[in-house]
């Protein structure tokens, strides 16, 4: 009996505090005005993207404080890159809808070479957009120190729900990355110029949601499977995690579900629902609760939906 008491109290006690930090990022769609992104400011210059789209936007010359409202736009198909954006600083993507249409058994190499989003403007911020079924889903590359991701639904991503391979600087927050085959990835490649060591950097995820999704997998074999959710480089930034729950399936493959040895800044209420076999098979830090209750990930993204519209 004390047993099974116990046992609902912990279910209890997960249920409210996935629903606590969902609930903690309450007012953060499109009524709260202080979430938009130069608006209201001067000097700003504004690209309005509106209706069906069947080709790539590319602009990568953009001036500094520039608003592209995409918020009536969608693109939909199997454009190898879909928005390519840069140019000077403080440039905002806002809103878009991005749907690819690769079939399911797309072998991993042609999703590796697709995305639906290239930023490479300091300080930029994307925000209010979705996107499914891409390989990376977005892709910080050279010049992109300092971005903002808020308020974002990335699904069936078939390689990075998010890439920052340059090792900046970054923040994910208020976001729901509903299917990754690998969550974040800051990790440097083969023939990769410009890259400078960013263990100073700060790479900050909260109130978010992360689901490692199985899927094909890079090598073809052992199918479906997940990469894990920090791909990340010695030289790579240091994490923040506060207030997010995570879920993974299955054990993970090259990644692997743990933290980066060493890269730890800061960490808070996290919640891991693992709903693979046995037990959690790695060790986390003390800032996370494992739990076992599906549940728990299903309330955090209904939450979601209701803030931040289906």
């Amino acid at each position: 009996m004390r047993r099974t008491l116990a046992n609902v109290v912990t279910v209890l006690l997960t249920l409210l505090l996935a629903g606590a930090l969902i609930a903690a990022t309450g007012g953060t769609g499109r009524a709260a005005g202080e979430e938009r992104c130069l608006d209201h400011e001067a000097g700003v210059h504004h690209v309005r993207l509106s209706g069906s789209h069947v080709g790539e936007y590319e602009q990568t010359a953009l001036p500094d404080r520039t608003l592209i409202n995409g918020d009536r736009a969608t693109w939909r198909g199997r454009l190898s890159y879909v928005l390519v954006v840069g140019g000077g600083p403080h440039l905002c993507l806002d809103g878009g809808s991005i749907r690819g249409t690769w079939p399911q058994d797309t072998p991993w190499e042609t999703m590796h070479s697709t995305a639906a989003v290239v930023d490479s403007a300091p300080a930029a911020t994307v925000q209010d957009l979705r996107v499914h079924d891409y390989g990376d889903s977005i892709r910080f590359v050279e010049g992109a120190q300092g971005w903002l991701v808020r308020r974002v639904e990335l699904s069936d991503s078939r390689d990075d729900c998010l890439e920052n391979d340059w090792l900046y600087a970054g923040t994910v927050e208020d976001s729901l990355l509903n299917g990754c085959y690998n969550a974040f990835s800051a990790r440097t490649y083969s023939g990769q110029s410009g890259v400078v060591n960013g263990s100073g950097n700060l790479f900050t995820v909260e109130h978010t949601l992360v689901w490692l999704r199985p899927m094909g997998t890079y090598d073809g074999k052992h199918q479906p499977g997940t990469a894990g959710f920090f791909k990340w480089d010695p030289a790579g930034p240091r994490l923040s995690l506060h207030h997010n729950v995570f879920r993974a399936d299955m054990r993970a493959g090259t990644v692997g579900l743990s933290i980066p040895s060493g890269k730890l800044a800061s960490c808070s209420d996290n919640v891991l629902v693992w709903l693979g076999k046995g037990h959690f098979p790695r060790h986390l830090p003390r800032c996370f609760r494992i739990t076992r209750d599906a549940r728990v990930w299903h309330r955090a993204v209904r939450q979601w939906h209701q803030q931040n519209g289906p």
